[in-house]
């Protein structure tokens, strides 16, 4: 309750304080509306000038702002597509008489005969396989130098 009354107090306070300085109020209004009126006039002409000094270059400025809109929408639909080509699983498997495997697997075989060979797996940076089906090999290279092969 004692909460309620001292709101009610302090509202009460406000409201007496807003109807003093009204008559102020009206008076600053009444006294400054000549002289903004007067100030806007003489600024006119200033602001019609700028406006046309600076017509070219907004012009510009909201074209390149469209351009850069457009490639920005491009940008992000291009985006958008990477993510999902990224997102996306392929498997593919090779299937020769009685034998199938996924490419990966290949992959992973040769990633590792490269490292047991004293290699470090993040040394590989391209890697490019050769499969013989008729063999039972794959032949591989890494970063288009060191070879090898693989029997399946």
């Amino acid at each position: 309750m004692a909460k309620k009354k001292a709101t009610d107090t302090i509202i009460d306070i406000a409201k007496s304080m807003t109807e003093a300085a009204e008559p102020y109020l009206e008076k600053a209004k009444e006294k400054s509306g000549p002289v903004i009126e007067e100030v806007m006039e003489k600024a006119e002409p200033v602001i019609s000038e700028v406006k046309k000094r600076t017509e070219p270059a907004t012009k510009k400025v909201k074209e390149q702002g469209a351009k850069a809109a457009d490639a920005v929408k491009a940008v992000g639909s291009n985006l958008t597509e990477a993510q999902a080509r990224k997102n996306e699983k392929v498997e593919f498997f090779i299937q020769y008489q009685d034998y199938e495997i996924r490419t990966e697997d290949f992959a992973a075989k040769i990633r590792e005969k490269y490292v047991a060979e004293g290699h470090k797996a993040s040394d590989i940076r391209e890697l490019q396989i050769y499969l013989k089906p008729e063999e039972n090999t794959a032949y591989y290279v890494v970063n288009h130098k060191d070879t090898g092969k693989f029997t399946y």
